[in-house]
């Protein structure tokens, strides 16, 4: 026997000896017939469904209006709100009637009641605030559909083996349901008056419209994503699911061109910052080394131009040349955005004093 034939020899022995036990821990999908009871009681419109997402609703109301991260957190754990929609991505691959009306009527129904209680309970509370978690849910882009989409995947594919099932809860945290309609709930509250409070802060954006649009992003991509991964698990049959697949596909195509629009803002003011701290690093004399920028905001208003406004607290003394300085950067920004910009710099002067 020949080198060669002992190496492949041992490399043989190697990989049965590593894989023999994998047919072993490979999992079979959940049957058809209990995955349909699991989905026709997850979807019932019972009691504990509605109190408990009552409960989450009240819970991301006051996370939001007190900006607390860890507090819209648990709200996500404990929403069942995955629940219907899970079971209406798979009522439209088997393509039944009975699961398909139950699943809708209850995630109806569900997002009336979440929107009522965090209207009246920012009515209650009487608290006119608007922060960055409100804020983070009015401009949803398409990185938020690329989350629902992978988000809905895992769902479904957590659905049909018993040993992940575990990993729901982080699907529920990964991709927004609750807050962006407890979002919704404040925004009607709310009114002209909380735009108007978000404008103040750089972000223009209807704050109802704006977190029902997440809301809708996430829908449409759990309900599409989850049912082709049902679809591939051999649950129905494409036949069964081209009606359904078909409408979400068309959902998805509406929200892409708003999404996408947003995205491309988000992308432009990323390159705006960059774009000035590369100026200020390589051309010094534009911007002092004192100056301190508190805010960058891009806007596209109604003649199509991009407007920059950029926020800079800078020493008395150093404030020089505003003019010139502000047309070249302006110059710099174009090129380095290949379109045409028209810049602001609202500067803050400030003093400087030091003990002896």
């Amino acid at each position: 026997m020949t080198w060669l034939s002992r190496i492949k020899k041992y490399l043989q022995q190697s990989w049965q000896s590593l894989t023999q036990d994998w047919q072993v821990l490979r999992e079979d999908p959940i049957p058809a017939r209990e995955l349909n009871q699991t989905f026709l009681q997850a979807s019932l419109p019972a009691v504990n469904f509605y109190l408990l997402l009552a409960l989450a609703a009240a819970i991301a109301t006051f996370g939001l209006l007190t900006n607390s991260a860890a507090t819209i957190i648990g709200a996500m754990i404990i929403a069942p709100l995955m629940n219907p929609i899970a079971s209406l991505a798979y009522a439209f691959v088997v393509l039944s009637p009975r699961l398909l009306e139950r699943a809708i009527i209850t995630l109806l129904t569900g997002i009336i009641l979440v929107i009522t209680i965090a209207y009246l309970t920012t009515e209650l509370l009487g608290l006119a605030t608007v922060g960055s978690e409100i804020l983070g849910r009015t401009t949803p882009n398409s990185l938020d559909l690329g989350v629902a989409l992978a988000a809905g995947a895992a769902a479904a594919f957590a659905n049909t083996r018993r040993s992940i099932a575990s990993a729901l809860p982080g699907v529920a945290i990964s991709v927004a349901l609750v807050p962006p309609l407890s979002v919704v709930g404040i925004g009607l509250c709310l009114g002209e008056l909380g735009t108007a409070i978000a404008m103040s802060q750089g972000v223009e954006a209807n704050i109802a419209a704006g977190s029902f649009l997440l809301f809708f992003t996430n829908l449409a991509g759990i309900i599409f994503s989850g049912s082709l991964v049902f679809l591939f698990q051999g649950y129905g049959n494409l036949k069964k699911a081209a009606i359904g697949l078909f409408v979400s596909f068309l959902g998805l195509s509406i929200l892409l061109q708003p999404l996408g629009f947003s995205l491309r803002k988000l992308y432009i003011r990323s390159l705006a910052m960059r774009t000035i701290f590369e100026l200020r690093q390589n051309q010094p004399d534009l911007f002092p080394g004192t100056a301190k920028f508190r805010s960058i905001n891009t806007l596209y208003r109604k003649d199509g131009l991009l407007y920059i406004n950029v926020e800079i607290e800078a020493p008395v003394k150093d404030i020089n040349r505003v003019q010139e300085k502000l047309d070249l950067v302006s110059q710099e920004m174009s090129q380095a955005l290949n379109e045409p910009v028209k810049i602001s710099f609202d500067i803050i002067p400030f003093q400087r004093f030091q003990s002896q």
